[in-house]
C-alpha cells in the first residue's frame, strides 16, 4: 500500500528480467517512486551518467560486471545516491568488501522480504534526505562564515582607513597657535566619530591675525573632506580679504561652487587688527560666542546672525553679521560649535541655554584654558556617558 512518501527515483539493475520486473512491480504498487530498470549494468552506467537518481539497487552476480564494481562506479558518478546490493547467496566476505569499498547502505539476500526491502529503501531515502539537509546547512554555515570573515576583514580595513583619515584630518589643525602679544589661545576638539566636520585654523599676516572656526554639515568622511576644502579656501582668501565680512563673502562663493548640493558650513571669524588691537567677529551661522568678563564678574553673549557658507551662490558682505568686541585683561572670549549645545543629558535635555550659561558663569575669573577644561568636565557630567551626537570644538581667547 502506498504511504504518500516524497517522490524519489530508484534505479534497479539485474540481468534476470523476472527479478527486475518483480522488483519494479512491487515498488510501483507500494510506493510513488519513479522506477528505472536496467538488465545491463553497462547500459545502466551510461544512463546514470546523465540521469540523477536517489537510490540504486543492484544484483551482485551479472555477466558484464559484478554489482560491487557497478556500485563503485555509481559512487563515482553519483556520490549522493544510496547504494543497496542484492545477492542470491550469503557471502560475508563480499558484503564486507562492498561496505568498505562501495559505501554500501545495506546488503540483502535473495529471495528478499518485501517489507524488509521496503523498510530498508525508505530508511535509506530518509537518511539521504537528512544528509542533504545537513550538507545544505553546513554549506549555508560555511557561506555565512566566509561572509562574516570578509565583513570582518572589510571592517578592519575600514578602521585602518578611518584611522589614517583621522590622522590626515588632525594634521589640518594648527599644531600651535601663533604667539600674539596680549592674547593667549586655547582649544579643544572632539569628533563624534573617528573623523568629523568641525575645523579651526589661523591665518597670520603682518598686520592682522585671523581665526576661523567652522562646522561643516553632516559627519564622517564627507564632512571631513569638506573641511579639507574649507582649509584651502580659507588660506587662499584670507590673505586678500580686508575684513571678516569680505572674507566670508569670498569663502561663500567658492564653497557654493565646490560643495555637494545640500552641504554647507557654519563659521565664525575672529579678525584681530594687530596695528590698533581691534577685534572683530564675523558670523556665518555658528552659535553666538560668549565673553567671560572677570573684572565685571558677568557673562556677555554676543548675538551674531548670518547665513551659513555655501547655501547661496551670491551673498554680499551684508549677509554676514559683524561686531567689534572689546576685551580687557582677564576677559575670555569663548567660541563653540553647536556640538556643545547639542550634548544630551537625562530626559533628552540639551546642554544649552540656562545649563550652558550657568556653567560659564561658574567659570568667571578663570583663564581660557581653565574655562575650556571646566566646560568639558561639566558637559561630560551632564551627558552621564551618553553617546556624543555631534563634533565639539571650543576656542578660548584670553586677553592678558
Amino acid at each position: 500500500m502506498k504511504t504518500g512518501e516524497q517522490t524519489a527515483t530508484i534505479a534497479l539493475v539485474d540481468d534476470e528480467e523476472l527479478i527486475l520486473s518483480s522488483l519494479g512491480a512491487m515498488f510501483r504498487l507500494e510506493t510513488d517512486y519513479q522506477i528505472l530498470a536496467f538488465s545491463n549494468p553497462v547500459q545502466a552506467l551510461q544512463e546514470l551518467e546523465r540521469i540523477k537518481v536517489d537510490l540504486v539497487i543492484s544484483d551482485y552476480l551479472m555477466p558484464q560486471m559484478t554489482g560491487i564494481d557497478l556500485l563503485q562506479r555509481v559512487k563515482q558518478v553519483q556520490p549522493e545516491a544510496v547504494r543497496i546490493l542484492l545477492t542470491g547467496f550469503a557471502d560475508k566476505e563480499n558484503a564486507i568488501r562492498a561496505v568498505n569499498t562501495v559505501g554500501l547502505y545495506q546488503y540483502l539476500e535473495k529471495p528478499w522480504d518485501t517489507e524488509a526491502l521496503l523498510l530498508a529503501v525508505r530508511n535509506a531515502l530518509k537518511e539521504k534526505g537528512l544528509r542533504c539537509q545537513l550538507a545544505e546547512r553546513i554549506h549555508a554555515f560555511d557561506k555565512l562564515f566566509l561572509e562574516h570573515r570578509q565583513l570582518a576583514e572589510r571592517h578592519t580595513f575600514l578602521e585602518q582607513e578611518l584611522e589614517m583619515a583621522a590622522r590626515v584630518q588632525q594634521s589640518l589643525f594648527p599644531i600651535d597657535f601663533p604667539a600674539i602679544e596680549g592674547f593667549r589661545f586655547h582649544s579643544f576638539y572632539q569628533p563624534c566619530r573617528a573623523i568629523g566636520g568641525d575645523y579651526y585654523d589661523f591665518s597670520l599676516g603682518a598686520e592682522r591675525a585671523v581665526l576661523l572656526v567652522s562646522d561643516v554639515s553632516g559627519h564622517g568622511i564627507q564632512a571631513a573632506l569638506a573641511s579639507m576644502l574649507l582649509k584651502a579656501i580659507f588660506h587662499e582668501t584670507a590673505v586678500r580679504a580686508q575684513g571678516p565680512a569680505e572674507l566670508l563673502e569670498h569663502m561663500n562663493m567658492r564653497l557654493h561652487r565646490f560643495l555637494p548640493e545640500g552641504m554647507f558650513a557654519a563659521a565664525l571669524v575672529a579678525w584681530l587688527d594687530l596695528t590698533i588691537g581691534r577685534l572683530q567677529l564675523g558670523s556665518a551661522g555658528l552659535p553666538s560666542p560668549f565673553v567671560l568678563r572677570s573684572s565685571e564678574c558677568k557673562l556677555d553673549e554676543i548675538p551674531l546672525g548670518g547665513f551659513p557658507l555655501g547655501i547661496f551662490g551670491t551673498c554680499d558682505p551684508a549677509c554676514f553679521d559683524v561686531k567689534e568686541v572689546r576685551l580687557v585683561p582677564g576677559d575670555v572670549l569663548l567660541i563653540a560649535s553647536d556640538g556643545l549645545s547639542d550634548i544630551c543629558g537625562k530626559n533628552d535635555e540639551c546642554f544649552q541655554d540656562r545649563t550652558l550659561k550657568m556653567a560659564l558663569t561658574e567659570l568667571l575669573g578663570k583663564t581660557g584654558g581653565q574655562v575650556i577644561e571646566g566646560l568639558v568636565e561639566r558637559a561630560r557630567a551632564f551627558s552621564e556617558g551618553r553617546q556624543q551626537q555631534d563634533d565639539v570644538s571650543l576656542i578660548a581667547i584670553t586677553r592678558v
